[in-house]
């Protein structure tokens, strides 16, 4: 398995794992933070490692993901 689909195998794990959360307690995001940011943190690496012009249907803009992070520092994923 090649590093890219390695990476994007880890997108999709933390994209469906937000889908159930979202699913499971409908719809309230407030339920699923550790999961958005898993996300998240997920996608701002990939576009840390591969750059500007990374993209995945997994994750929203750059700028988006960047701004996210910074405005819920307070969200463990690992809770």
């Amino acid at each position: 398995m090649n590093q890219r689909h390695v990476r994007s195998s880890g997108l999709l794990s933390a994209a469906c794992a937000l889908q159930n959360c979202l699913s499971v307690n409908t719809y309230s995001p407030d339920k699923c933070d550790k999961f958005v940011k898993a996300l998240y943190l997920c996608c701002n690496e990939m576009y840390r490692r591969d750059g500007k012009d990374a993209t995945s249907s997994a994750c929203p803009m750059r700028s988006v993901v960047e701004r996210w992070l910074r405005r819920h520092t307070d969200i463990d994923p690992r809770r």
